[in-house]
């Protein structure tokens, strides 16, 4: 696996940057917790890779996923720098498979995965989550049924 260098001021000034609690996560949170969803925050949820997503409904396994347009390397928004385009690029894809393999991972485990751009609007990626968990009540309703019969 290749190491990213960066000088001392690069690294102190990416080291502010927090990779949970962004503004477009906070907001999903809102929208989803406005609607009376309840969720975990930035939980581990696998044991064969390291992915924490954003937010976890563990009983319906849904896995939800507020990427970055920069660090998830978003087509329609992503510049890459001037400085050290090489090594950014490399660096952009790099993060694109990880994402691809962990995606892949949860989905064998039985986790729905969602997954949003930073840019999309709160209420429609709430709209999403909400759909995959209210199909996942329908299916455990059915089910619950079926027992009772």
């Amino acid at each position: 696996m290749e190491q990213w260098e960066a000088d001392d001021s690069r690294r102190r000034h990416m080291a502010r940057f927090g990779r949970r609690d962004t503004a477009p996560e906070l907001a999903v949170r809102r929208e989803l917790h406005r609607r009376g969803r309840r969720f975990f925050v930035d939980r581990q949820v696998s044991r064969r890779c390291r992915v924490r997503p954003d937010l976890v409904f563990p009983r319906a396994r849904v896995a939800v996923f507020v990427d970055g347009c920069f660090w998830h390397l978003c087509e329609e928004h992503t510049h890459l720098p001037k400085a050290n385009a090489a090594m950014w690029r490399r660096k952009l894809r790099a993060n694109r498979q990880r994402d691809a393999r962990n995606q892949a991972i949860l989905t064998s485990e039985g986790w729905r995965v969602i997954r949003s751009w930073e840019h999309e609007d709160p209420t429609a990626v709430a709209d999403r989550v909400e759909d995959e968990l209210d199909r996942w009540a329908a299916i455990v309703g059915r089910i619950a049924e079926r027992r009772r019969q």
